[in-house]
Formats: C-alpha cells, sequence, structure tokens
C-alpha cells in the first residue's frame, strides 16, 4: 500500500467524521442553546472532547467496515503474533504498515478516553474499555464478513490504546507536578513499543542474508500425519553457492522504465509512476495504453498493452520464431538454454532451470500472449541472471527432513492439519530471500494428503 493511498483514507474518513460531528453540535446547539450560555469551561472542554471522540469513532468504523466491502474475508485465526512472523520472513512493507496502522488506529482511543470520564484514568478500566471495543469491531467484522477475527488485531489495537493511555496519563503527570519519573512510568509502554521495533529492524540490517518467505508463519500440526519416504536421505553437509540478483534501487528502476518505453517511442512525459515501496508501476494513458510492473528485488517485470482489449483482439499461436521476432521491441533477451513451449493459444513459455555458467545462475520463466495481429500484448519476464557470492556450507537433508516433521514448512489446509505425507525425491534448489540473494534450500517432491506438492526447507 502506497502513502498516498493511506493518507488517502484517513482523509475520506476524517471528512465523513467531520460533516457528522458538525451535524451533531448543531443538532446539540439547538437543543440546549439556553444552558449553553450558562456552561461552564469545564462543560465546554468536554463538548469539544467528546465531539473529538465521536469523530474518532467515525473513522475507526469507516476504516474496519467502509473500505471494504462485505465477503472482503471471514475466518478467524487465534495465533498470536502470525502476523508479526509473516511480516518477519516477507519483509514486506505492506504487512508492517497492517501492523503499525492497527497499533496507531487505537491510540487516540487511550488518549480520549480517561480524559472524558475520570474513570477510566485507572489502568484496569481503560484496559477493559479497550479490549471491549476492539472485541466488538473483530466481532462484527467476522459475522458481516467485512474482516478477519485475529488475535493479533486484538494485542495490536489494545497495545495502541495503552500507549494512548500512557501519552495522556504521563501528561496530566507532569502538569500536576508529579515527577518526571512517574511520567516516564506511564511512557514505558511507548517507550518498549519502540526499543523492540528498533531492535527487530536493526537486528535484519546486521545479518548478512535477508528472510526467506517460504518459512511459514504457522506451522503444519503433523501429529497424526503418517509419513512414508521413498528415498534414502543423506546425512552429511554440503558446501554449495549463494547468489545474488541484480536488485535495484527506485531510481534505477525509473531508468529502466524510462529506456523501456523509449524504444517503444514513447515520451517519458506521458508515464504515469505509481510506485509500491517494494515494486515499480507505471502506466501510459491514451491511444497506446501500457501497464509496466517492475519488481525492484530481482529485476524481474512484466507488462500489458491494453490495446488486447479492442474488438477482434484474441490470442492466436505462432512458431518460436515469430513469437521472437514480437518481442524485439520490448528489448527480452531470451538465454539460449531456455527451453520453449506452448502453454495454450496464444501463451507461450521459455523457462530456464537453474542453469549454471561460470559464477552466474540464470533460472524462472518468461511467459508471453500472441495475439492475432502479430504482437505480444503480455509478457511476465521472471528469467533472472543472479551473480555468484560465496560458497556457504548448508545442513545435510536429514536435518532438513527433521525441520519437515516438525511443521516448518507452508500449507494451505484450513486446519493446517496433514494426515498423510509422502516424499518421493528431494533435490537442492533455490529462493529469493528478502535482500535479494538466492539462497539454496532444498526441495521435497511430495504428495501431501494425495496433492502434489513441493516442500520447501531452508538451506542455510
Amino acid at each position: 500500500m502506497r502513502l498516498a493511498e493511506l493518507i488517502g483514507i484517513v482523509k475520506e474518513n476524517f471528512y465523513l467524521a467531520v460533516v457528522v460531528v458538525i451535524a451533531l453540535g448543531v443538532l446539540f446547539f439547538l437543543l440546549n442553546r439556553s444552558s449553553m450560555h450558562h456552561g461552564k469551561g469545564d462543560t465546554k472542554k468536554r463538548l469539544v472532547l467528546l465531539a473529538l471522540f465521536i469523530g474518532y469513532l467515525i473513522m475507526v468504523i469507516g476504516v474496519t467496515f467502509l473500505n471494504r466491502g462485505p465477503g472482503y474475508t471471514s475466518n478467524v485465526d487465534l495465533s498470536l503474533f502470525s502476523s508479526y512472523r509473516e511480516a518477519w520472513y516477507l519483509y514486506s512493507t505492506r504487512h508492517w504498515q497492517f501492523i503499525y496502522l492497527n497499533i496507531l488506529m487505537f491510540v487516540p482511543f487511550g488518549i480520549l478516553v480517561p480524559l472524558l470520564n475520570p474513570r477510566f484514568k485507572q489502568a484496569l478500566w481503560m484496559i477493559g474499555a479497550a479490549m471491549l471495543f476492539t472485541l466488538s469491531i473483530e466481532s462484527l467484522q467476522l459475522i458481516t464478513g467485512y474482516g478477519t477475527f485475529e488475535a493479533d488485531d486484538l494485542f495490536n489495537n489494545l497495545l495502541g490504546a495503552v500507549i494512548g493511555y500512557g501519552l495522556t496519563m504521563g501528561f496530566l503527570s507532569l502538569k500536576e507536578k508529579k515527577g518526571v519519573k512517574s511520567s516516564l512510568i506511564y511512557l514505558t509502554p511507548l517507550l518498549v513499543t519502540v526499543i523492540l521495533f528498533g531492535s527487530i529492524f536493526a537486528y535484519y540490517h546486521s545479518k548478512e542474508y535477508g528472510n526467506l518467505s517460504i518459512v511459514p508463519a504457522n506451522r503444519a500440526d503433523m501429529k497424526q500425519a503418517e509419513v512414508t519416504t521413498n528415498v534414502t536421505l543423506d546425512g552429511s553437509r554440503k558446501t554449495v553457492p549463494v547468489y545474488r540478483a541484480p536488485s535495484y534501487t527506485k531510481e534505477r528502476a525509473d531508468e529502466f522504465a524510462g529506456e523501456f518505453f523509449g524504444r517503444m517511442k514513447i515520451d517519458p512525459a506521458e508515464i504515469e509512476d505509481i510506485s509500491y515501496p517494494d515494486e515499480g508501476l507505471y502506466r501510459v494513458h491514451g491511444d497506446s495504453a501500457y501497464q509496466l510492473s517492475f519488481r525492484f528485488l530481482d529485476g524481474s517485470h512484466s507488462l500489458t498493452d491494453f490495446s488486447l482489449l479492442d474488438d477482434g483482439r484474441e490470442p492466436e499461436d505462432a512458431d518460436e520464431g515469430k513469437v521472437k521476432a514480437s518481442l524485439k521491441k520490448y528489448g527480452l533477451e531470451i538465454p539460449s538454454e531456455a527451453s520453449f513451449q506452448r502453454i495454450d493459444t496464444g501463451k507461450y513459455e521459455w523457462t530456464v532451470d537453474q542453469e549454471a555458467s561460470g559464477n552466474r545462475l540464470t533460472d524462472g520463466e518468461l511467459s508471453v500472449t500472441y495475439y492475432n495481429d502479430g504482437t505480444v500484448k503480455e509478457f511476465d519476464n521472471r528469467l533472472v541472471t543472479y551473480e555468484k557470492q560465496k560458497d556457504v556450507r548448508i545442513k545435510s537433508e536429514q536435518e532438513a527432513y527433521q525441520e519437515l516433521l516438525k511443521g516448518k514448512f507452508q500449507h494451505f489446509s484450513e486446519n493446517r492439519k496433514i494426515g498423510s505425507l509422502q516424499i518421493d525425491e528431494v533435490r537442492i534448489s533455490y529462493a529469493l530471500d528478502s535482500k535479494g540473494y538466492y539462497q539454496p534450500v532444498y526441495a521435497f517432491q511430495s504428495i501431501v494428503d494425495g496433492t502434489e506438492m513441493t516442500i520447501l526447507v531452508p538451506g542455510i
């Protein structure tokens, strides 16, 4: 999610809150004109605080319900800190944003409620109110299908409320001259949160390799699983290379987009940049409309030519030469070792399976769709050439297998329970980590509950 989108959501719900608060204020004024003239300063302050609180509640409702359609999602996740583990392994800006937003969303609650009612200056009353409020939101989201009931949301919301409560009570403590020490005690939740998040990111940037998205946030339940292996697992550790992708900065991605569209004779002024933290997104509008997506981590990219929506445009079969000729205007280079195959009418794919040449490793696929006007209007280029960084000693097949038996692999069953697991083959493969390293992983060719799948276990 881009910062502009977050600001847009906040603005939209802020305006809604302002309109409702003004309407309620006018109604209250009309009904209480005589008493307002004789009101005390404290009463006016309370009215202001009440208006702020009502506006805040409306914004929360807007963010949690009005910005989603029914059927958005509807399930229960009671695994505490699973969203943190997911954000850590993916190391995705979007996932961290959701955690921060869930915390920040309840900070105003913790600030305003103690000011509205002295009873909530007591920590237990404050925590109870915050828990009841967030529990109501999560339950309504589940019942209405507007969201997921998550234990992490409850935790993050409650943490935000406690931080807000600490800010208010710390300020009041200073105002009442109870001393700096008393104020710092109230600010402890904020300080601890900042230190913990700071430590997480400091640790991430200090370690050599990035995180692997193949590591699951929640383990599979292997307690009742019947496991059979049709291979002999090696107990010795191996030494294999680690490679690195040609990662890009935002500036280099912009240059790539400019050169890419320049080959197509498109004026740079016509390119709209709506990039995200992890991906460049470039659009061209007008008679010739395109969208280029560019992944910063490894330089893989995809294109859509929207003329495919024109009347009469249909995918059409062609030979490899014609398809290659149509790709020339995009500047795509297809390795000589890539294998070509037809997937469907007009849909083709070139694949390279971990071809090593010197200190380089090429891996991935290029998918294209060829149309009846003799052009390729869609492609997804995930053919990447990686540079060798160093050799590393990895765990043995037996050690990787033991991790697999503990459920440390991605799974897609709703209850996370595995009934049967059959392993037919194991080999060394590679997976891209969050810092652009192509790390060795063990690939177990398996049948899980009757479905063929490849289970990946980190090698390092």
